[in-house]
């Protein structure tokens, strides 16, 4: 077998190693895209009336990413779309979710503030009314959801990545040994 049918077969091996995967996203028109739990993920939850909040979310929810909503909608609004805490972590923080705002001139150029949401405070069943103010969403805002990683999933993690390893190396042996038969 030629270096170059090895070359393509291992490269075929590497393509299909499991845990292994290459994305590419394109911004072209990103109000028509929507890529489900993948990361680098727009998602439009848009009102149609033409008033929307273009917001971002990181950290320990189901679907990260970049979300066109209605103007009306708050921080527990914006949990909701995200599908709500990630529920394979180990601790999520809702005690302490982070709002980045942006500032300026133009509102998009310098962060103006930082601070913190007791997201729990707002969950707790009582019957007096709570204010909710310190919930609302303002364009551009990004939104941080803290926690920490089980460490059955840190576990998991790297065995995937030592399976695949594996994986390639193996199929890379056999075909050097189909190769030289």
């Amino acid at each position: 077998m030629s270096q170059r049918a090895l070359l393509f077969a291992f490269l075929l091996v590497v393509g299909f190693a499991p845990g292994l995967r290459a994305q590419i996203l394109t911004d072209s028109n990103p109000a028509s895209q929507f890529f489900s739990g993948q990361s680098g993920s727009y998602y439009n939850f848009s009102s149609g009336d033409g008033c929307d909040l273009l917001v971002s979310v990181w950290g320990f929810v189901r679907n990260p990413g970049r979300y066109r909503v209605p103007c009306t909608t708050n921080l527990l609004d914006l949990l909701s779309y995200c599908g709500g805490p990630n529920d394979r972590s180990a601790e999520v923080f809702l005690d302490r979710v982070k709002i980045v705002r942006k500032g300026g001139v133009d509102n998009q150029s310098e962060i103006a503030e930082v601070f913190e949401v007791n997201v729990e405070k707002y969950l707790e069943l009582r019957s007096i009314a709570t204010v909710t103010s310190d919930l609302s969403l303002y364009p551009g805002d990004l939104v941080i959801v803290d926690g920490k990683e089980s460490r059955g999933d840190t576990i998991l993690r790297i065995a995937q990545i030592v399976v695949a390893i594996a994986s390639v190396i193996t199929s890379t042996v056999a075909v050097i040994n189909i190769a030289s038969n």
